[in-house]
């Protein structure tokens, strides 16, 4: 039966608590910065959308599309941001980024029901594979209508991948670093006792000359303080046998 040594035992014992560890260290920090993320592109969403329907406003009541397109295009400096969409009190489209072909996904999606939620709904649009957090932002109260702005999902999934990336490398360099540590100090550990084994090996068989020492100052020492204290008294039996053979002849 093949027996797994104590060096490899220590090791693989490192190896997966750093594993473990590992693990639930990317998971938590999945979840916390996941939902810091989205908090954070929800809340920089609401304020490009309060900026917008700010300074829209005259040009909804002028009608003024070009002064409309230029402000919603400006939105789109920002990576996040995917589209910019216009819609008077009525729900009809005034202005967007799309240049009038917008998604019917947006289109066929209400407005009001989404208006004071906490958190905006998630709209997948699938022209581009991409899930966006559609915020509805109201210009003078809704009276003129209200700008949505889609913020992309993929950004706060590209940031957390990264950010796991970051902490999964972080664990194999340790772990790798454990192994080595492990490795050299198992050798420190286990060097005593394979001397105790060998000298265990060599007193059943009658070897008692050589005495019985290690340089330690931890459980090893007694162990081999006991293999000494074994060896002595073998050592002591058989001379009082020899003795006591010479005294019969």
């Amino acid at each position: 039966m093949n027996r797994i040594s104590l060096r490899w035992k220590i090791s693989g014992i490192l190896i997966f608590s750093n594993l473990f560890l590992g693990i639930l260290v990317t998971y938590i920090v999945n979840n916390m910065l996941t939902e810091t993320l989205e908090n954070e592109l929800i809340e920089r969403g609401r304020a490009i959308g309060q900026d917008l329907a700010r300074y829209s406003a005259p040009q909804i009541l002028e009608e003024d599309v070009v002064g409309l397109k230029q402000i919603i295009t400006s939105a789109l400096a920002y990576e996040s941001v995917e589209y910019v969409l216009i819609q008077n009190s009525e729900s009809r489209m005034i202005s967007d980024t799309y240049n009038g072909q917008v998604p019917p996904e947006l289109t066929e999606r209400s407005i009001f029901g989404n208006i004071n939620y906490k958190k905006p709904q998630i709209v997948f649009l699938k022209n581009i594979d991409e899930e966006c957090y559609d915020i509805n932002i109201p210009v003078e109260e809704g009276d003129l209508g209200y700008v949505r702005i889609g913020m992309r999902k993929s950004y706060i999934d590209e940031r957390v991948q990264k950010t796991n990336n970051y902490v999964l490398l972080t664990v194999v360099i340790v772990t790798l670093a454990g192994i080595i540590i492990v490795y050299f100090l198992a050798n420190k550990i286990i060097r005593p006792i394979l001397y105790l084994t060998k000298r265990a090996n060599e007193i059943s068989t009658g070897k008692l000359e050589e005495k019985v020492s290690v340089d330690t100052s931890d459980e090893i020492k007694d162990l081999a303080n006991a293999v000494e204290r074994l060896r002595e008294s073998l050592n002591l039996a058989l001379e009082r046998l020899k003795k006591h053979q010479t005294l019969r002849i």
